[in-house]
């Protein structure tokens, strides 16, 4: 028997050598790899939150203060690493999550250095405690600059996280305000001053700053009480007693006015402002009866001149029932104002609010007016003009004006190709009384009203709204048998899974 050898030789490399095409489509395939991975690394996040509420997003205001930091930020962890005490168990609790927040703020801004420390075993934790008398671990401890204008911050377990238990058995609930704790104190550290100096103005019967009842109408005490925690310092002020506004006014509040202003006390508000002052004017809506019109507060030249007219109507919402309502949803207005951007998404509550436009006489302060709050559209919500008529208020009147009607505005001088923030007018001033900042609304009311004074006195990077993060534990039934059971048997429905792929795909290549 012969065998051809030449047949052989030239058939049998023909049989193992890949094709060309072959090659082109494993490099195509490799080449695909290797673009989806760099679009994963460099054109995706690090972590992706996919929580409805964010939980794991951090919010506008502290982004805007971690890329205001330009000096580096220590966060030293200061706990043992076996807690023995119940309140040492809390703080490792919050400690596992203020640690992610802590790495999402690493990765935004690296001058934020972080550390964990043993103080009953490390040195350095050691000299620190000794170093800052006022540590006492565990607890959090922030150290910014150097020298003179150095400072730091302590946050304690409490500052980080409230634990409680869940209704129905679900096991525990975390209430995480590690985010409002780290932004309050960056905020706190990076001021080129510790304080803000905010007078409110008194004698025409407005919100009284020392009126603290959760119950009042008239107190302007809760807002003063969540200014003071934000290191701001609030003094009363009577422009009828007074030459001038003082010079180290970084705001003046007129928070409501049930008289007339004198001429004397209007020209020296309006002084202050032309020179570059600023003010949150809250107007009341008060109804002189023999003329059926709001009484006059005196201000009505000082707000035509930076741009500004207050209607003489109330805004008026209509429920889904159809009941006439006197408070309204003030939504935030659509644009790219920062104070805008800052509002948070619930809507506000205000009272009787009157309706604001740009004002058509002459304005001798070349000013910018923006929209901040507006109402619902028509046929829900419409500026109600006859304040006179006895029936029920209905929309279409001569004297009205169909929503949506502005209920808050922000005004801004122009300088050159620049713009400074001047004035913030609102319709209403019972939103920000005592009543409403300890009620339901507090947190949206409360909120707009601390972005409009951090806007005001330029600190943009403290605008926006923290809300905490909630965390909720689920208690998983069965026994520790039943736990261990559900863990290898998923991991050995996993593995036949892949055991039935690849046998799949070696009984096709076979019988193909």
């Amino acid at each position: 028997m012969t065998i051809n050898r030449a047949n052989s030789n030239c058939e049998r490399p023909a049989a193992v050598r890949p094709s060309k095409r072959a090659i082109l489509r494993g490099g195509l395939f490799l080449a695909l790899l290797v673009a989806i991975n760099g679009v994963v690394i460099y054109g995706l996040p690090a972590q992706i939150d996919l929580t409805r509420r964010g939980t794991f997003t951090l919010a506008p205001q502290t982004r805007n203060l971690l890329a205001s930091v330009q000096t580096p930020l220590s966060v030293t962890l200061l706990a043992p690493e076996i807690p023995k005490t119940a309140g040492e168990r809390n703080f490792r609790s919050a400690a596992l999550m203020f640690r992610d927040l802590l790495e999402s703020c690493r990765q935004l801004q690296p001058l934020v250095q972080v550390q964990e420390l043993d103080p009953e075993g490390n040195e350095t934790a050691r000299e620190l405690v000794r170093q800052f008398p006022d540590v006492v671990p565990p607890c959090v401890l922030l150290t910014f600059g150097s020298g003179a204008g150095a400072g730091h911050e302590i946050l304690a377990a409490r500052d980080l996280a409230e634990f409680r238990s869940a209704d129905g058995g679900r096991g525990m609930v975390a209430e995480f305000f590690g985010e409002q704790a780290l932004a309050a104190a960056i905020a706190r550290l990076t001021s080129g001053q510790k304080q803000a100096l905010f007078y409110v103005v008194t004698g025409h019967g407005e919100l009284v700053l020392e009126d603290a009842d959760a119950d009042s109408r008239r107190g302007l005490g809760a807002l003063a009480s969540q200014l003071r925690e934000l290191d701001c310092q609030l003094q009363s002020l009577d422009l009828d007693a007074t030459p001038r506004v003082p010079a180290d006014a970084d705001v003046v509040i007129v928070a409501g006015s049930q008289q007339r202003w004198s001429t004397a006390a209007a020209d020296r508000f309006v002084s202050y402002l032309r020179q570059g002052g600023k003010g949150l004017l809250l107007v009341d809506l008060n109804y002189n009866s023999q003329t059926g019109q709001p009484a006059p507060t005196g201000l009505e030249e000082l707000l035509s001149e930076f741009g500004v007219e207050v209607g003489n109507d109330r805004i008026i919402t209509r429920g889904f029932t159809g009941s006439i309502d006197a408070a309204s949803q003030g939504l935030s207005a659509s644009g790219e104002h920062p104070l805008v951007r800052s509002l948070p998404n619930v809507p506000l509550t205000l009272f009787e609010c009157r309706s604001l436009r740009l004002s058509t006489g002459l304005r001798p302060q070349p000013t910018t007016v923006t929209p901040l709050l507006l109402s619902h559209p028509a046929p829900r919500a419409w500026a109600e003009g006859d304040l006179h008529s006895r029936t029920a208020p209905e929309p279409g009147g001569t004297n009205d004006t169909d929503g949506p009607v502005t209920m808050a505005v922000a005004v801004e001088r122009r300088l050159g190709d620049g713009a400074a923030p001047s004035l913030v007018v609102v319709g209403d001033a019972e939103f920000a009384a005592n009543r409403m900042l300890t009620g339901p609304e507090a947190r949206a009311n409360s909120g707009f009203l601390v972005a409009s004074l951090n806007w005001l006195r330029g600190r943009r990077e403290l605008l926006g709204d923290v809300p905490p993060r909630r965390h909720e534990g689920y208690r998983l039934a069965g026994t520790a048998d039943d736990h261990r059971g559900l863990v290898w048997k998923s991991s050995l429905a996993l593995w036949a899974l892949l055991a039935t792929a690849g046998v799949t795909v070696w009984t096709t290549r076979r019988i193909g």
